[in-house]
């Protein structure tokens, strides 16, 4: 079978070394062999314990960053949302938002919410527990994958190996991605998919069967239904292959893939219409479109481009390497071929351009439009830790391996077997300036961890006391005494992840739209919330939903509420308005009177 370097290197970089070629390594070799030096074994044996020490670093930072949240405290809002739609799935059949309410395409990953189930079920009905091990579970196997992953790209050559493995998990260890191991969202869980699609896609390209297009595009297929933007990489990838790839095995290959990827689509978004009543998820219209006015747009106003340039601060890395392979690497490589002046002897992108394989092309192509679409169309709301720009960090480091592979090669070439020799021991240096790196933030790390244990915060699950704890109470007011009512009291507000899974049974109205058709198609209106609501208590709309706090206060309708203001009830986001006419105003009131004199 086709090895990945062969399946993916230009041809002529897959040519055997002339006789001549190999008489002069020979003869380099021997004298490399004569001359004086430290012994090369000993050398050797260090940069690879240096090697060791290195990952045993990442790994131990990796571990304790993660380990060091493992608590309720450290889920997002919106990863209880996946747990009630999780609920519904096993008690009603359906996937709805409300208890026995009409199905709802109320997240962005549909994939996600089936595999919250059996986390559901596992956990006995706690939330905070199942919403934990639903991203947990998912961090060890994208380790996996992406070890996989570098094996793939990085080829045969050890140094580039060794090089793109401690590269790689230098950065990783570095950067927020254990933040989304312990947020109960689907970050990793995407993740997981493209790295196990890009395998995928290497492991069947080898062969370029007609069968293995059509499996492929099958599985490339379900990437809308787990992060809308991975079909980028389902279309770009086999596109590529259709366009740019010369052989014709290939190309049908990429062209079975292509036509099986659209056809799951078209039939996903078929299926989303008739069922929720919209092919897409609810969540893209408020984050991709002027859903909520000017006062959303001005709260999150340069939050992309900081959110950027935060993520690129940790895989920095991995780009300069791809940057000196197309502004160098090529170069030098075209140089000593003996490329005459005027045919391209030359880098920069034209020549990376020409030297890339086909797939290669469609990682890169993949990879900058799911970075340019968060930075520019992305409303990055619950956008912590830079979550929207993780989704295509497999790609980047496939794309940086194979660059690591390319300029290894270049610089074995280059400088001859001699110097080669004195490589492990600059290997050994560069690693000891990643140890210095990685001191300070292990040293916090195991702090924090020493700390946690001590303090006997880790392993704590019960969203009911949590709910009691001043974090909660300071955002949603009294929230803990709102869900011991009974489970006919409906509850309107604009956030309803943690608030939401405290009350699994209750209708909760989700005024922001992100599960609810009525306010994600079009801008919120006070007429139509009143028309199909009667809600008897609402948490007054997040301070940056300026247009549906004016639209929603200035409503006819709220002359029957009572409204208390947040100053008033000395909560930071959340006013309320009590209904008058509700069966519950009475103990509504009370909470109020009750919370306010204790003030």
């Amino acid at each position: 079978m086709t090895t990945h370097v062969e399946t993916t290197l230009p041809e002529e970089q897959r040519a055997e070394p002339s006789a001549d070629a190999s008489a002069g390594q020979g003869s380099a070799e021997d004298a490399a062999e004569r001359s004086p030096s430290l012994p090369r074994e000993a050398v050797r044996r260090l940069a690879s314990v240096c090697f060791w020490i290195t990952m045993a670093l990442c790994l131990a930072l990796l571990a304790c960053k993660t380990v060091v949240r493992f608590d309720l405290t450290t889920l997002w809002d919106d990863a209880y949302m996946f747990q009630r739609y999780a609920r519904n799935i096993i008690t009603d059949h359906s996937i709805a938002w409300n208890p026995k309410g009409p199905p709802s395409y109320g997240l962005t990953s549909l994939a996600f919410i089936v595999a919250a189930v059996p986390f559901h079920l596992i956990a006995g009905g706690n939330t905070s527990l199942a919403a934990m091990l639903q991203s947990l579970v998912w961090g060890p196997v994208l380790l996996v994958l992406l070890a996989l992953l570098v094996l793939r790209a990085a080829g045969d050559g050890k140094v580039a190996r060794l090089s793109c493995f401690a590269l790689v998990a230098f950065c990783a260890a570095r950067s927020t991605l254990t933040d989304h191991f312990v947020s109960g969202m689907d970050t990793s869980f995407g993740l997981c998919f493209l790295t196990a699609y890009l395998l995928l896609t290497l492991r069947l390209l080898g062969p370029a069967r007609l069968a293995g297009g059509v499996a492929l595009g099958a599985f490339g297929g379900l990437a809308f239904s787990v992060r809308p933007e991975l079909t980028a990489f389902a279309v770009l990838v086999p596109l590529a292959l259709v366009a740019l790839e010369r052989d014709r095995d290939r190309r049908r290959f990429g062209l079975a893939a292509l036509a099986t990827t659209a056809g799951v689509l078209a039939l996903h978004l078929a299926a989303a219409k008739l069922y929720f009543g919209s092919p897409l998820p609810l969540p893209f219209y408020a984050k991709s479109t002027n859903l909520y006015g000017s006062g959303i747009l001005r709260a999150y106003r340069g939050r992309p481009t900081i959110d950027l340039v935060d993520w690129l601060e940790f895989f920095w890395p991995l780009v300069t390497v791809i940057a000196l392979d197309v502004l160098v690497g090529l170069g030098a490589r075209q140089a000593r071929t003996g490329t005459p002046a005027g045919e391209g002897r030359r880098g920069g992108p034209r020549a990376f351009w020409a030297e890339s394989s086909a797939f290669d092309k469609g990682v890169l192509a993949a990879t900058l439009l799911c970075l340019a679409y968060s930075w520019m169309f992305v409303v990055p709301i619950m956008g912590f830790s830079q979550r929207f720009y993780y989704a295509p960090l497999p790609g980047l480091i496939y794309l940086a391996c194979r660059s690591a592979a390319r300029l290894a090669r270049t610089l074995s070439d280059a400088i001859g077997q001699p110097a080669t020799a004195a490589l492990p021991l600059a290997g050994v240096a560069a690693l000891a300036i990643l140890w210095l790196e990685l001191s300070t933030p292990l040293a916090a790390a195991g702090r924090d961890l020493a700390g946690a244990v001590a303090a006997k915060r880790l392993g704590h699950f019960n969203i009911v006391k949590h709910g009691s704890t001043s974090g909660p109470q300071k955002y949603w007011f009294a929230i803990d005494r709102v869900s011991k009512l009974p489970d006919d009291l409906v509850i309107a507000t604009t956030e309803v992840g943690m608030l939401g899974a405290m009350n699994l049974n209750k209708t909760i109205i989700d005024m922001a739209g992100l599960n609810d058709t009525r306010f994600a198609l079009e801008p919120f209106s006070a007429d139509r919330f009143f028309e199909a609501y009667k809600p008897d208590l609402i948490y007054m709309p997040h301070p940056h939903y300026v247009q549906m706090t004016e639209d929603l206060t200035a409503h006819r309708e709220m002359s029957g509420y009572v409204v208390y203001s947040k100053s008033k009830l000395g909560t930071s986001q959340f006013g309320i308005a009590v209904r008058r006419d509700s069966p519950y105003f009475d103990r509504l009131q009370q909470i109020v009177k009750e919370k306010m004199a204790s003030k």
